[in-house]
């Protein structure tokens, strides 16, 4: 019952947020998606391009027995009651006409998409998260592909950018998975050049991100003891980078399928330098059950780019500790990402790690560590 509850109050949430921002939204009647995700003008062309973008993968809680990705008579009541609410009677006062709502992963920031115009809303929970997409735009737009920005609301904290008609990964093919891998590294090359050309960039060993954890567990103590002794005390560098990319962040052109567009930077920073190449595998890998890149890398078939990656910064990849920096990285993503996760979602992000290293283990005979006192 309790999660029910909190269930419902998330939702409800959703709805009063849908509800104040019907000012940006095309008049009529409108209704969530089967998952209780986002909320779509209930149009049949509507739901059925929101349905190919958003709707693949999206779990249907079922609170009958705890498991999710079965839909239940609950939540069929549940978007009964809410769908009723969702009626927009007047014309818009702006010239933005949204027709869907689709609510941020932290579930505070909203974006709001207007296909006929191809421009999308976004609207930011904070000052600090709105001004730091701006920052971002910023820095990033003349190195990486990026949606333009086409207006900066200020007072309202608010930016419109331009909508791209995308294919959306959960129909991408092998030459789109392979085109876009090698599309990242293209740019993150050109991109570290750039860094190298400025010196925009910073040396910090794996124990000095050990030293900044909280309290230790055994998730930590695990990916620690992955590392050895003098990797732990070798300084890598770290450089402003995307900090979340992931196929789901990424855009394929449909009507050029030639270019891709690098989305939500929310959560860039300075990071180590392969933390986005890593962290593309990773996302992949336990979210989608994609395991080819993962596999590649182990492989070989990365190595060249790995090791044009380290030279630009006067580094040597060594091509026998792939797995070492795999754990380098979770050290990264645990200090970046990890450390304020509650207990449960924790537990599953260490079985998860354990199960991918152990299918990175399993490709290759990997040397013995060097022991570590």
């Amino acid at each position: 019952m309790k999660r029910l509850v909190e269930y419902y109050n998330r939702k409800k949430k959703v709805v009063d947020g849908f509800l104040e921002n019907q000012q940006f939204l095309f008049p009529g009647r409108y209704r969530f998606d089967e998952s209780l995700t986002y909320i779509h003008l209930d149009d049949k062309n509507i739901s059925k391009k929101s349905n190919e973008l958003f709707s693949q993968g999206l779990p249907v809680i079922n609170f009958v027995n705890g498991r999710s990705f079965t839909k239940t008579t609950m939540t069929k009541a549940m978007a009964i009651y809410f769908n009723k609410k969702l009626f927009i009677e007047h014309k818009t006062k702006t010239n933005f006409k949204g027709k869907v709502y689709l609510p941020g992963g932290n579930g505070n920031d909203v974006k709001i998409f207007d296909f006929e115009n191809k421009e999308i809303l976004i609207a930011f929970s904070d000052r600090g998260t709105f001004k730091r997409k701006v920052a971002f735009y910023k820095q990033f737009s003349p190195h990486f592909p990026v949606p333009p920005i086409i207006d900066i609301i200020e007072t309202r904290q608010m930016i419109i950018e331009r909508y791209t008609d995308y294919k959306a990964s959960p129909y991408w093919d092998n030459y789109d998975f392979n085109f876009v891998v090698n599309e990242i590294f293209r740019r993150y090359l050109e991109y570290f050049e750039i860094v190298v050309s400025y010196g925009d960039f910073q040396w910090v060993t794996p124990e000095e991100i050990w030293g900044e954890l909280p309290l230790k567990n055994q998730f930590l103590e695990d990916i620690f003891n992955g590392i050895s002794y003098d990797l732990l005390k070798t300084p890598f560098v770290t450089v402003n980078i995307h900090g979340d990319l992931w196929s789901s962040n990424i855009l394929i052109d449909k009507e050029e399928s030639n270019k891709v567009f690098f989305i939500d930077w929310e959560l860039a920073g300075k990071l180590y330098l392969f933390y986005d190449f890593f962290g593309f595998m990773w996302n992949e890998a336990i979210n989608n059950k994609r395991y080819s890149f993962i596999r590649s890398y182990m492989n070989g078939d990365y190595d060249d780019y790995y090791s044009h990656a380290f030279e630009l910064f006067g580094m040597e990849f060594e091509a026998e500790r792939k797995d070492e920096y795999l754990n380098i990285f979770f050290l990264n993503m645990y200090l970046r990402r990890w450390t304020k996760t509650e207990p449960l979602h924790l537990e599953w992000l260490h079985n998860e790690y354990r199960k991918f290293m152990e299918y990175v283990v399993s490709l290759d005979a990997l040397p013995d560590m060097p022991w570590r006192k």
